[in-house]
């Protein structure tokens, strides 16, 4: 299934994407679904094959996920646009918290003239059910399903002092959506294509069968230490092309229009604002 979160008839609802409109699933929280496991699937299947279909009013982010955990360098080709980079021997995380979440169509709203903001594009997943001490043999058996994020980042705070945190957490810094593809629509995520565009311009672009880990081994590591649980949403990386490594550096403005996408999955696109008053 394609599901979305959206506004429909005036309320929330997540819905089915297909090709004639979308259709209710009787949820209006994704999360809530994801908990319900097999028997939500089941439930949201039945109440969109006997719905009529309709146009959204407004699709908004999935959801806002409890936990949020981001891949750093994921794709060998950081090496060839930054001469510095140096190849991980084992996955690296940083975490994105809520108030950095936004749909498609918010604005990504830089917070002060001068930040160096930059975009990256990144195949999602979000966690189905408690996986804790997972071996990579069962590690896709505990992935929901798969969308599309955006890892906003100021670099002139992520590279001051190492840090992170701050540089990839201002509000509006993790667009996420709009659509959330199930997990057995997606048999193997190693064969998907991820591309960032930057007003009509395409900035990035690569293969997630060029990862330096997969989703099992990301798994699989994570999980030696944290408790994923249903509705935590992990990250996998982004290729190269990012503003931040280039000369002169295209960092994202005010008036920019940014899209990312996952080919077989979907775009998500977000306008840039300013976060101070112009005159």
């Amino acid at each position: 299934m394609r599901l979305a979160r959206c506004l429909l008839n005036g309320e929330v609802s997540v819905v089915v994407h297909e090709a004639e409109g979308v259709k209710p699933t009787g949820y209006s929280d994704l999360l809530a679904l994801i908990r319900d496991g097999e028997d939500g699937l089941r439930k949201a299947r039945e109440a969109a094959s006997a719905a009529s279909p309709a146009e959204p009013e407004r699709l908004l982010a999935p959801l806002r996920p409890p936990k949020m955990l981001f891949c750093g360098v994921n794709y060998p080709d950081h090496a060839d646009e930054n001469p510095d980079a140096v190849m991980p021997s084992e996955p690296f995380f940083f975490a994105k918290l809520p108030n950095a979440v936004v749909g498609p169509d918010e604005p990504i709203v830089i917070p002060a003239p001068g930040t160096r903001t930059d975009y990256e594009v990144e195949l999602a997943f979000l966690v189905g059910r408690t996986a804790r001490r997972v071996a990579r043999e069962h590690a896709l058996g505990h992935v929901f399903g798969y969308t599309v994020a955006n890892d906003v980042s100021a670099r002139d705070v992520q590279f001051k002092d190492s840090q992170i945190t701050l540089g990839k957490n201002a509000d509006s810094f993790a667009p996420l959506g709009p659509w959330v593809v199930t997990a057995d629509e997606i048999p193997d995520p190693s064969r998907l294509h991820v591309a960032t565009y930057v007003n009509g311009e395409m900035r990035q672009q690569g293969e997630t069968q060029n990862w330096l880990f997969d989703i099992p081994a990301l798994i699989e590591f994570l999980t030696q230490t944290i408790t994923l649980e249903p509705g935590d949403l992990v990250t996998t990386g982004t290729p190269s092309g990012v503003a931040a490594f280039q000369d002169p550096s295209p960092w994202l403005a005010p008036g920019d229009e940014v899209t990312v996408e996952v080919r077989e999955i979907g775009q998500l696109t977000n306008p840039v604002t300013a976060g101070w008053t112009t005159r």
